[in-house]
């Protein structure tokens, strides 16, 4: 064999070479949309999820000063004792609910936290990663879903607390005024 065929051959496997590199390329540039658009979807989740961050500390916000206005009617009205406890009691309950939904939202960190592991071991699977991308997509689709969920039942208890809310401030300036006229604290 003469060195021009040997050279000839060479370039050729070279040419094989550069070809392989070629779509290799590609399934890359084609893996990298996939990630681009997952996280895309993450941060719309964590947008949201920091939406109902914000809205929690809302109501903290409402129920701490509710409460405070409650120490100052106990300080006052000894007599209506038995009310307050059974509006200590409603708090209360709030106050579960919002640990129910503080739990909740830890789940999904955890669940988030899982995806990332899972991103991160897919780098050397080449030939299984279009599946189990397809099983990440439906998951992310459900955990979307049940955000949407989680915001709708969010909303409900909203709308509930705050006519609550309503309920008690009526009933709390009707005391104040029934206290008034009875001159039990000053106008």
């Amino acid at each position: 064999m003469t060195d021009s065929e040997k050279l000839d051959k060479l370039i050729e496997s070279v040419s094989q070479i550069h070809g392989r590199l070629d779509k290799m390329d590609d399934r890359l540039d084609m893996m990298d949309n996939r990630f681009d658009k997952m996280d895309e979807r993450f941060d719309m989740m964590d947008s949201r999820l920091d939406m109902m961050d914000n809205r929690f500390d809302m109501m903290d916000s409402r129920l701490d000063k509710m409460d405070n206005r409650f120490d100052m009617m106990d300080n006052r009205l000894d007599k209506m004792d038995n009310r307050f406890d059974m509006i200590d009691s409603r708090l209360d309950k709030m106050d579960e609910r919002f640990d129910m939904m503080d739990s909740r939202l830890d789940k999904m960190d955890n669940r988030f936290d899982m995806i990332d592991s899972r991103l991160d071991k897919m780098d050397n699977r080449f030939d299984m990663i279009d599946s189990r991308l397809d099983v990440m997509e439906i998951r992310q689709n459900k955990m979307s879903e049940q955000l949407t969920e989680l915001q709708v039942s969010q909303k409900l208890f909203e709308m509930n607390a705050n006519k609550k809310f309503a309920r008690l401030q009526d009933g709390m300036d009707t005391i104040e005024e029934i206290l008034k006229i009875n001159e039990m604290i000053p106008r």
